[in-house]
C-alpha cells in the first residue's frame, strides 16, 4: 500500500446489470419464410395444416382414380376435389396471414377439423361400393387434432361426426340403397358412434394432462426464479448478496485484462450501526440498511455495483473511476444521506458511512484489492468516521 488519503462524500444509484445472451438460430432460407413465416408457432400451426392437407391430396388421388374407372360420377368428383381444394388452400391463406391470430384458438384446429368432416361424407357419399373405405380417413381426422384440441373442441367434433355421418348414410340408404344397403349402413353407423366418442374422450383426458404438466411448468419456473432470486439477491435490501458479487468482481477482474478499462472497489460500513439496533431496536435496523440501499441505487451511476458484504457493510464496484477523482460517487452518496429520512419510524434518524476505497490492479487477486480497501476502512473510522480513506 503506497499511500493513503481523506476524500470528500459522495452518492450514486447501483444495481447489478443482469445479461443474457440467448443462443443464435440458424437463418431460415428465404423459401422457408415465404411459405411457413418468422413466427416459430405460426411454423408450427402451418407444418400442421399442410401435413393435414397431405391425406387431402391423396384423397383427390383416389377421386381422380375412382373416376377414371366410373366408379365414380365424375360431376360429383370433381366439385369434391374442388371444394377440398378451396378449404385446405383458405386454411393455409388464414395462417399465413396471421388472419387466425384475431381467434382464441389461433391454429383453427376444430374448424379444420370439421371442414375435414365434411368433405369425407361428401367422399363417402359418392364412393358407392367403395365407401366403407372412406371410414378410416373419418377416424383419422379426428385422432389428427387429438393433442391440440381443447376438450369443449373435442366434444363439438365428435358430436358433429356422428350426426353429419349418421344423416350422410340414412340419406344413402333412401337414395341408393344398392350400394349403401341399410343393414350395413347400421353397422357402418355404430362403429363411427362408438369409436367418435371414444376418441373425444382420450382427447379431454389428453388436454386435463397437458394442462396439469403446463401448471407443474410455471410452478417449476416460478420456483426457480424464486430460487435463483434468493441464491443471488440479499432479502433485507433488495441488494446482491456477497456470493453474487464475488461472481461480478471475478468478471470485472477478467473484463480489464482484455479492455483496460479500470474500477475502483469500496468497502463501505454504516457508523455507529450497533448503537442505532441498541437505541431503537433491530426493527429500526433493518429500516436503515434498506433506507441505504435505496439511496445508494438512485445516486450511484448504473454501471456501479453494490452489494450487502455482510451486517452493515456494503462493498461497491465504481466501473472506470474518473482520475483524481475516485471518491466522488462515494461523497454524492453521503451528502444525499444527509438529508434522507432512513427510517419511517424514527423520521429524524440520519446515518454516515465509513469508506475504504482502493483502484484495483490488473492481474492482481481480487481478493488483495478488497483486503486494500478493509484495511482503508478501518483507517477512515480510526480518523473520526463519516469520510473516505484512498488507499493506493
Amino acid at each position: 500500500m503506497a499511500g493513503s488519503q481523506a476524500l470528500p462524500p459522495s452518492s450514486q444509484a447501483t444495481g447489478p446489470a443482469n445479461g443474457g445472451t440467448d443462443r443464435p438460430r440458424r437463418p431460415a432460407s428465404g423459401f422457408y419464410r415465404l411459405v411457413f413465416s418468422d413466427d416459430p408457432k405460426q411454423q408450427l400451426r402451418i407444418t400442421r395444416s399442410l401435413l393435414s392437407a397431405l391425406v387431402f391430396v391423396v384423397c383427390i388421388g383416389l377421386i381422380v382414380y375412382a373416376t377414371a374407372i366410373g366408379m365414380m360420377d365424375a360431376t360429383a368428383g370433381a366439385v369434391l376435389a374442388g371444394c377440398i381444394v378451396v378449404s385446405c388452400t383458405g386454411f393455409y391463406v388464414a395462417l399465413r396471414s396471421g388472419f387466425n391470430l384475431r381467434f382464441a384458438e389461433p391454429a383453427l384446429t376444430l374448424p379444420q377439423i370439421m371442414a375435414a368432416l365434411t368433405w369425407i361424407c361428401g367422399a363417402y357419399a359418392i364412393t358407392n361400393e367403395s365407401h366403407g373405405g372412406t371410414l378410416m380417413l373419418f377416424t383419422l381426422v379426428q385422432v389428427f387434432g387429438i393433442f391440440n384440441m381443447s376438450a369443449r373442441a373435442a366434444r363439438i367434433s365428435s358430436i358433429y361426426a356422428v350426426v353429419t355421418m349418421g344423416a350422410t348414410m340414412l340419406y344413402k340408404t333412401l337414395t341408393a340403397p344398392e350400394f349403401y344397403p341399410a343393414r350395413v349402413e347400421w353397422v357402418y353407423f355404430v362403429f363411427v358412434a362408438t369409436i367418435m366418442p371414444t376418441i373425444s374422450q382420450l382427447a379431454q383426458q389428453l388436454t386435463s394432462m397437458r394442462e396439469r404438466m403446463k401448471a407443474q411448468r410455471l410452478d417449476l419456473e416460478v420456483a426457480l426464479a424464486r430460487i435463483q432470486e434468493l441464491a443471488t439477491l440479499d432479502e433485507l435490501t433488495g441488494l446482491i448478496n456477497r456470493r453474487q458479487m464475488t461472481q461480478v468482481l471475478a468478471d470485472h477482474a477478467l473484463r480489464q485484462k482484455r479492455n483496460a478499462n479500470g474500477f475502483g472497489v469500496a468497502v463501505i460500513d454504516l457508523d455507529f450501526f450497533k448503537k442505532v439496533n441498541d437505541t431503537y431496536g433491530h426493527a429500526v435496523g433493518d429500516e436503515v440498511l434498506r433506507g441505504f440501499a435505496q439511496e445508494a441505487r438512485r445516486v450511484l451511476r448504473e454501471t456501479d455495483v453494490i452489494a450487502r458484504w455482510g451486517g452493515e457493510e456494503f462493498l461497491l464496484i465504481m466501473v472506470e473511476t474518473p482520475p483524481g477523482h475516485p471518491g466522488t460517487g462515494l461523497d454524492r452518496l453521503r451528502a444525499a444521506l444527509a438529508d434522507f429520512p432512513i427510517s419511517p419510524t424514527v423520521p429524524g434518524l440520519r446515518v454516515t458511512f465509513s469508506a475504504g476505497l482502493t483502484l484495483y490492479r490488473a492481474g492482481e487477486p481480487i481478493d488483495v484489492a478488497i483486503e486494500r480497501a478493509d484495511k482503508a476502512l478501518y483507517q477512515a473510522k480510526a480518523a473520526g468516521r463519516d469520510r473516505t480513506i484512498l488507499m493506493e
